[in-house]
């Protein structure tokens, strides 16, 4: 082995050697002095990246915990002013017990009455009042509130409390009036009088959806009625349209012939070597296709005699129109227009009285009469196409005003007697009335789709020509499939969507309200379409009273009602209404606070199950907490015993080290002793 001098190769290792040991012991004293096993992304870059996602993940459980609490304290709070309203009750209703008694003078009422009075004015103190860090939480205001109760995005709890003021609590179910098919035409003022307040006009104005006599529409009638919600205490709200559907009829190839809906051209097919039940599905599909042009779909449940449903869900008018091939022929209903419903609300919890000036409150698809909680809901019967005229519907004694194309902007046809239109000139008097209208769905049921035949055409559903292709060897249900698709790609634009009806047709389903107009059908003669018919919604009446309905005009049909009063004042009245000066208004305070009892018995019921699930939560994130801290803990905490060991084997390597670099240094010194 040579003896060298100017490179110690024993140094060099020895020093290398003593490198890694100190920096062994480096890390195993930043690890014992710090805890942690990862102190910088060195350590472990993997290890690190998933400690720091843990470590989010536990801060935002702790956060989600405290979220939670304060979820608990917020429903507490609530809570305990609803216990304070209930006591509140119970005394109003002890007085009223006490006043109902024969034995009392009208002195005495009037003290106790003054006490209710007082209590009234107490619990409209605690619902306005009554916060949590500020926000209000009985007021009504206090809806859809959302408390972050977990680590991650999305994990929410909502939570809502109703309103508790006097001028809600008191009354039972609200009162609610559907309109039967309402007539084609439009409202005017005096045909739909709602609690007393004649409903103006509808205006096809108001439906934008309608391609035709909007004023007719369930969307223009509603809008009329919700013009004098403020007088009536009613509001509309408009319902679909529907176009019920015939008996598949044709038996040949229809090839792209073409009906419309809603002024859209649609083309149809149908296979006479298909079955009905396939062409149906095929005009359907056609329908659907062009739905988002004519606002209406198409459905077909499976059976061939109720043929295809048409329907416009947003209440507008459907205009079913022949074209090459005649609607009823292919499944759907007979050309026309065809109007929605809409539906009448009380606002203030009172029962709706429905009356007419002009003895036309058909043009407003409700029955002269009184509605309440009970019999919440009356729907109006399509029967005649005519807008509605001033007092043909008399709701509560207020005349509505007539219907207007400008009330209905959905209908392409025919807006004027659509049951949006009629809707709306009912809610033009609805704070009148006290009564609110809603147009209902539009249906409209296609005919019989038979197969066997190839067919292509199209179909003009709301304006919007839709087309529809079918072989000969295309099924019955294949042809339903088609037709539905169809009308439902079309819902845009038509405002109509479709559904299968029965084996062999389909429906066109306008959930609007908006008229249901079926134009033209061309070579589709077996796809359930009947061209050229409007098909006209009903009217929904909602209110809290009693709805009493009449005609001044004799034409309360062109609103699809009947005269007469509808519901009771049996359900109660609200709080702020009490009054026990006599024995008739301390027994109807009994049942007001009974009412008001169970509202309040209702909401505390959800704050406990709302308060409880926090807690559940709460013990799902501690649980959460635990176990990722501990996993936590293994990635990135470091083990003392295993660290101590590692030292103090560094410490030794240390010694050794610099003992042996000591005498590796001196080696070359030997050397010398060659020279001597």
């Amino acid at each position: 082995m040579p003896q060298i001098i100017n490179t110690n190769i024993a140094s060099i290792m020895a020093r290398r050697n003593l490198d890694t040991s100190q920096a062994a012991q480096d890390q195993a004293l930043q690890r014992l002095s710090s805890g942690l096993r990862i102190n910088s992304a060195r350590d472990d870059a993997a290890g690190l990246a998933i400690s720091s996602r843990l470590d989010a993940q536990i801060r935002g459980t702790s956060v989600a915990i405290r979220n939670a609490n304060d979820g608990i304290s917020l429903a507490q709070t609530a809570e305990g002013a609803l216990g304070s309203i209930s006591s509140n009750l119970q005394r109003i209703r002890d007085l009223a017990l006490q006043s109902a008694n024969g034995s009392n003078t009208s002195i005495d009422r009037e003290a106790l009455n003054a006490e209710v009075k007082q209590l009234v004015t107490e619990i409209q103190n605690v619902a306005e009042k009554t916060n949590f860090n500020g926000k209000k939480l009985l007021d009504g205001t206090f809806a859809g509130s959302i408390f972050q109760t977990g680590a991650n995005l999305g994990d929410t709890i909502g939570v809502s409390i109703t309103k508790a003021t006097t001028d809600s609590l008191g009354s039972a179910i609200e009162a609610g009036i559907s309109s039967n098919r309402i007539a084609a035409a439009a409202l005017t003022a005096g045909d739909l009088v709602i609690n007393g307040v004649a409903v103006g006009a509808s205006s096809g104005v108001d439906d934008s959806f309608s391609t035709g006599s909007q004023a007719q529409s369930a969307i223009a009638k509603a809008a009329a009625v919700n013009k004098v919600s403020e007088q009536t205490g009613v509001v509309a709200k408009v319902d679909g349209t529907s176009v019920a559907g015939n008996t598949y009829a044709t038996s040949t190839d229809n090839q792209g012939k073409g009906i419309s809906i809603n002024g859209v051209s649609i083309s149809v097919s149908t296979d006479a070597a298909l079955s009905t039940e396939a062409n149906l599905l095929n005009v359907a599909a056609a329908i659907n296709e062009k739905s988002g042009q004519t606002g209406v779909v198409a459905s077909f449940d499976g059976n061939a005699t109720t043929g295809i449903t048409l329907t416009a869900s947003d209440g507008r008018n459907i205009v079913l129109a022949d074209g090459t091939v005649n609607t009823s022929a292919i499944g759907l209903g007979a050309a026309g227009t065809f109007i929605g419903t809409y539906s009448l609300i009380s606002q203030d919890g009172k029962d709706i009285t429905l009356d007419t000036t002009t003895g036309a409150i058909d043009n407003a698809g409700f029955e002269v009469g009184s509605y309440s909680g009970v019999n919440s809901g009356v729907a109006g019967d399509n029967v005649t196409n005519a807008a509605l005229a001033t007092g043909d519907l008399v709701i509560n004694g207020v005349a509505v005003g007539p219907t207007q194309a400008s009330f209905d902007t959905s209908s392409i046809v025919d807006s004027s007697f659509s049951a949006i239109a009629k809707a709306a000139a009912i809610n033009l008097v609805s704070g009148q009335t006290g009564v609110t209208a809603k147009a209902n769905t539009t249906f409209v049921i296609s005919g019989a789709i038979t197969a066997g035949t190839a067919q292509s055409g199209g179909v003009e559903i709301n304006g919007v020509s839709i087309n529809v292709s079918y072989g000969a060897t295309s099924s019955v249900s294949d042809i339903q499939n088609l037709v539905v698709n169809a009308i439902n790609n079309a819902s845009g634009q038509t405002g109509v969507r479709a559904e299968a009806f029965g084996a062999n047709q389909f429906r066109l389903v306008a959930e609007d309200g908006r008229n249901i107009r079926v134009g033209a059908v061309t070579n589709i003669t077996n796809a359930g379409f009947t061209a050229t018919t409007t098909t006209y919604s009903s009217v929904s009446l909602f209110a809290g009273d009693k709805v009493e309905l009449s005609t001044n005009t004799g034409q309360i049909g062109r609103a699809g009602f009947q005269i007469g009063t509808f519901g009771g004042g049996q359900d109660g009245q609200l709080l702020k209404n009490l009054d026990i000066t006599t024995v008739a208004g301390a027994n109807k305070a009994i049942q007001s606070v009974d009412n008001a009892l169970e509202q309040i018995s209702k909401q505390q019921a959800d704050l406990g199950a709302i308060q409880n699930r926090f807690q559940s939560a709460i013990s799902n994130l501690t649980i959460n907490s635990e176990n990722l801290s501990a996993a936590n803990s293994r990635i990135k905490d470091a083990d003392f015993a295993a660290e101590t060991a590692e030292l103090s084997r560094a410490q030794v390597l240390q010694q050794a080290g610099i003992s042996i670099l000591a005498q590796a240094n001196a080696r070359p010194q030997q050397v010398l002793s060659l020279l001597q």
